[in-house]
């Protein structure tokens, strides 16, 4: 029997009342759940996901940044199963076969230097656990390097310290006050910047970044952190060699570089790691969604060894930090097999031929007079929607344009792309496992969604 058939027959009036009355949805308000209501997923196959109703759509968000494998990988399932029968569980006080596989798969394909893995179960928390791995650090070199510089536009997770390191007001004011010793430097932006090249854009913001230690004092910042290419901050490519300047910057200061990979790690720029496409060497890495491609959750903060060596020196007492369910083994097992398969298939290169292939076809758009910029890389993408005036579009037409894509069987998404601004920007960032004709149907459907916007207005 067909599941959405299942789920149909089923009462599924009375899973919304449970869901209504007991869970707590993200990033919306629940008063509007009446006028927009949630769908039921129940199948996924692929790059589609299929709802209680039967009606199948295309998922060119991965969830959430993260399905790289696609889903229904019945041999991740497999693993995870086996593991579970075996050890289910034990944490890292001990060792377990899971996690010291996969740490050592990970020194195997992480940019040079970066051999050390610390467990933990999310993005958040691995950009948590590197934001203390920098203060301890700082500790023991000056004794008073503590300041953590983060970016206007980033995001860097759900924790009050993911939440301090983040750039976008409407993610922060909430709760607000965040953590002292956060500092901000600008984005690179390039579309709302006025420079007149990218290379002038990338000097700008490495001149900001040293500036801006300089008057802080070097001696007391201990670590710069950056998303290779902002995610959830309206998908910003850095420009020219901004990454290598900003890491030319920090090894001047004696500052250590963070990238968060959380999102561009694991072949969705259309290499393992943006880092390798940029031509960077961290100091610090986060990772997560791609790691297991949301098999299940797991997340890593991943250091030189010569961090861990200074953490772990004679006398010192090492990283005074647990993690119950950081490297768990049915996780891990997972990780391991998923590795396996987007290595194994060079998911990273079908990123970089279909997303050359989707970029075309989404730049295509940029002759609509409400496209203002479209930019990305693999398979990262985002399209800046404007009013006629080059205004940022607002959140409800945004909105509408969504729910047309949807109606025609595409999930897309929106984040901010103006500073304090609407979420104006459409983010496409699709299974690594997506096909030509997938890619086309995608941009098909949003080029229809903004024509039947536009005749409205």
């Amino acid at each position: 029997m067909n599941p959405a058939t299942a789920w149909a027959e089923r009462d599924l009036a009375a899973l919304r009342e449970q869901d209504a009355a007991h869970v707590w949805h993200p990033l919306l308000n629940h008063s509007t759940l009446a006028k927009n209501p949630l769908s039921v997923m129940v199948t996924a196959q692929g790059c589609t996901v299929t709802d209680a109703s039967g009606k199948t759509y295309i998922d060119a968000m991965a969830g959430l940044w993260c399905v790289n494998i696609g889903y229904g990988r019945k041999e991740v399932a497999e693993a995870a199963y086996r593991q579970l029968l075996e050890l289910p569980y034990y944490p890292l006080t001990q060792i377990n076969a899971p996690a010291a596989r996969l740490a050592a798969k990970l020194a195997d394909i992480l940019p040079g230097g970066v051999t050390r893995v610390w467990f933990s179960n999310s993005g958040s928390e691995a950009v948590d656990t590197a934001l203390k791995i920098a203060r301890a650090w700082g500790r023991l070199n000056g004794g008073s390097r503590y300041k953590i510089i983060a970016r206007y536009q980033g995001y860097h997770g759900a924790t009050l310290g993911g939440a301090s390191l983040t750039g976008q007001t409407h993610r922060r004011r909430q709760f607000e006050p965040l953590l002292p010793g956060v500092l901000h430097v600008q984005a690179p932006y390039f579309y709302r910047s006025g420079a007149k090249t990218e290379e002038e854009l990338a000097e700008r913001c490495a001149e900001e970044l040293d500036a801006v230690i300089r008057y802080q004092g070097p001696e007391t910042v201990a670590a710069f952190i950056a998303e290779p290419v902002i995610g959830g901050g309206g998908v910003i490519p850095p420009p020219g060699d901004y990454l290598k300047l900003m890491r030319e910057v920090c090894s001047l200061h004696g500052v250590l570089m963070i990238c968060d990979e959380v999102i561009t790690g694991f072949g969705r720029t259309g290499e393992m790691f943006a880092s390798d496409l940029y031509g960077v060497k961290p100091d610090i890495m986060t990772l997560a969604k791609g790691l297991s491609s949301a098999y299940l959750p797991i997340g890593a903060t991943a250091v030189t060894e010569e961090i861990f060596q200074a953490l772990n020196a004679e006398g010192e007492s090492g990283f005074l930090q647990i993690n119950t369910y950081g490297g768990h083994p049915a996780s891990c097992a997972a990780a391991l097999k998923n590795l396996e398969i987007l290595i194994g298939e060079d998911l990273p290169a079908n990123a970089r031929k279909v997303g050359a292939r989707l970029g075309a076809a989404l730049n295509r758009l940029g002759d609509l007079p409400s496209v203002g910029d479209v930019r990305g890389v693999g398979l990262i993408w985002g399209v800046e929607l404007v009013e006629e005036d080059g205004a940022p579009l607002n959140n409800d037409a945004v909105g509408r344009i969504l729910r047309y894509a949807r109606e025609d069987g595409v999930i897309l998404s929106k984040n901010a792309g103006v500073a304090n601004g609407p979420s104006n920007t459409l983010t496409i960032s699709p299974p690594l496992v997506i096909t030509e004709r997938e890619a086309d149907r995608v941009a098909e459907v949003l080029e229809g969604a903004l024509r039947r916007h536009l005749a409205e207005t």
